[in-house]
């Protein structure tokens, strides 16, 4: 065989290796990029519904006549508060509550139903709206005036809310099958300034 034609035909192959390297290194990070956004999405939308009723927290709630915590554990939190301002005088009553139970809309094993109920006539238990998120945690963790980490509903000033979200599918698997989800998280710590009086 030619020597020359030979070598034209392992540069070429050399050359056609690298070209199918550089194309799946592409479309992992393309697929990483866009895993990376839907998440970040994805939490934005959990963070801004989140934030709106925690900063609600006995808001218009004589807290004098009742408690504004109803539950305080460290996967549900659940008060009273006035969270869209409407016209009528009654508070509302929002719980989000985690219970780990699985999300099967995604092909993530690690993604569980978040779950928010509210209800803007408590009085009217069937009236409560519920929406599910799919995060994989969430912890809330309570806080007196002074710092001190509280199961006291009466204490209870400053509210810590960390969440983890993953991507719903995965963008990369390994030779052996391990799959890899984009992770994002959240903490907050926001001092219900309805209770300091």
């Amino acid at each position: 065989m030619n020597l020359g034609l030979a070598t034209t035909y392992i540069i070429g192959g050399l050359m056609m290796l690298s070209i199918i390297g550089y194309n799946i290194s592409t479309y992992n990070s393309s697929v990483e990029v866009t895993s990376s956004v839907t998440t970040q999405d994805k939490l934005d939308n959990i963070v801004s519904v989140l934030q709106t009723d925690l900063n609600r927290i006995a808001y218009n709630v004589d807290t004098g006549l009742i408690d504004a915590f109803i539950e305080s554990e460290g996967n549900i939190i659940s008060f009273r508060g006035d969270i869209y301002e409407d016209a009528s005088s009654n508070f509302d009553l929002v719980e989000w509550r985690f219970d780990r139970e699985p999300d099967t809309t995604t092909t993530n094993p690690n993604d569980f139903f978040l779950k928010r109920t509210w209800n803007s006539t408590p009085s009217i238990p069937n009236n409560a709206v519920e929406y599910s998120y799919s995060v994989s945690h969430f912890k809330v963790k309570y806080y007196d005036i002074n710092g001190a980490e509280t199961s006291a509903k009466d204490d209870i000033i400053k509210v810590q809310v960390e969440i983890i979200v993953e991507s719903d599918e995965p963008y990369y698997t390994s030779k052996n099958g391990d799959e890899s989800y984009y992770r994002l998280l959240w903490k907050k710590k926001i001092v219900a300034n309805n209770l300091i009086y």
